[in-house]
């Protein structure tokens, strides 16, 4: 009697489980797509899906339920599926490209997609595999589709590619976005013995802003250089130097304050600038000149490429998935998987108010 109420427990727990998600075990079921040799498991286009109901979340108010919000005239349920479906698609046009242009996976893109599973996956383990993601479906749908999009963007949109932007639209871009700055600073706050932090007082702070003022104004009158004024602070207040040496900067990642002062200074100019955390003394160089040497960085060029076009590419390949042949969508698979089972207390609600508030928010400060 015991062992029959045992194997009933088991049996209405697997039942249980079953219904959770994806149904039973079928056979019929463990792929969602295939085209010629590559087939991509159900797990990959849950991933999709997952990632799509992320996209849904920042499209849908705050006070909505995800999967009860609007996006673009269409229910979030059917948005959130049509979006997976092209990026399930998008996988394969990223391949035949891929191959098209006769690239290939190097031992150290190799290399990346195994690091960019390895690195991730700890922390998305447990969810994936809620969904139904193995580590090998995450493998394929996100590192090896990472690393191949890459490849094709850079590709398409380097010299001779069929995107290629010409050096001057380039470099307009550049002059128009990017900063070129020089700074050190001091935090507004001190240490204590114990290892607890304790804010400056208000005298302290004027002593300090008195410091730095005079520092950016012998910048100014060239008496000084910022490296050499952040050496000077540093031996008087027994602290390492903070000096960051320039570097180019995309606005969109430049602390508001900052950004606001570099707006208003001449090129080659010092000011003095107060953050809510630190106190700098800050010195704008011209863009432009580091133009030239930021491309002769591959890394940096590909950077540059991103910030300009990686927004429009993305929308180039969704827009090309569509037109992709000779896929074999499994659409009994993929209307096996319920949306609900992605849901939980964290994501149930739209996140698009407090995006917009978050966005009007001061970037890090550097």
């Amino acid at each position: 009697m015991r062992n029959t109420l045992k194997k009933l427990t088991a049996a209405l727990l697997a039942l249980a489980m079953c219904l959770t998600f994806a149904g039973c075990y079928d056979e019929n079921k463990t792929w969602a797509a295939k085209k010629g040799d590559s087939t991509m498991p159900i797990g990959g286009y849950i991933y999709y899906l997952y990632s799509s109901y992320g996209e849904a979340s920042s499209k849908v108010n705050s006070d909505t339920d995800v999967l009860k919000g609007t996006i673009d005239g269409k229910e979030a349920k059917s948005w959130i599926r049509d979006q997976a479906l092209n990026r399930l698609k998008a996988f394969y046009y990223v391949s035949d490209k891929f191959d098209e242009l006769g690239l290939e996976l190097t031992e150290e893109d190799k290399t990346s997609i195994d690091s960019l599973t390895s690195g991730l996956w700890p922390y998305y383990q447990t969810a994936m595999e809620t969904f139904g993601v193995s580590k090998d479906s995450f493998n394929l749908a996100y590192s090896t589709y990472s690393v191949k999009y890459q490849k094709v963007f850079e590709a398409m949109y380097g010299e001779g590619g069929e995107l290629a932007i010409p050096e001057e639209e380039l470099k307009t871009y550049y002059t128009d976005n990017y900063y070129s700055y020089e700074f050190f600073y001091a935090p507004l706050s001190k240490s204590n013995e114990d290892g607890t932090s304790t804010d400056l007082s208000d005298d302290e702070k004027a002593e300090l802003k008195s410091t730095f003022e005079k520092y950016a104004e012998q910048v100014n009158n060239g008496k000084t250089t910022v490296n050499e004024a952040a050496n000077d602070y540093a031996e008087k207040s027994l602290t390492d130097s903070t000096y960051n040496s320039p570097t180019p900067a995309i606005s969109t990642n430049i602390n508001s304050t900052i950004l606001n002062a570099l707006k208003t200074l001449d090129d080659n100019k010092a000011t003095f600038v107060e953050t809510s955390t630190n106190y700098y003394v800050l010195r704008k160089l011209p863009a432009a000149d580091k133009f030239e040497e930021l491309l002769s960085s591959d890394s940096d060029r590909l950077s540059l490429l991103s910030s300009m076009k990686g927004e429009d590419f993305d929308k180039y390949v969704l827009e090309k998935a569509a037109e992709v042949q000779d896929v074999e969508v499994n659409e009994k698979a993929l209307n096996s998987v319920n949306l609900s089972t992605l849901v939980n207390d964290n994501n149930k609600k739209g996140t698009a108010s407090s995006s917009a508030e978050s966005s009007a928010s001061e970037s890090s400060e550097s």
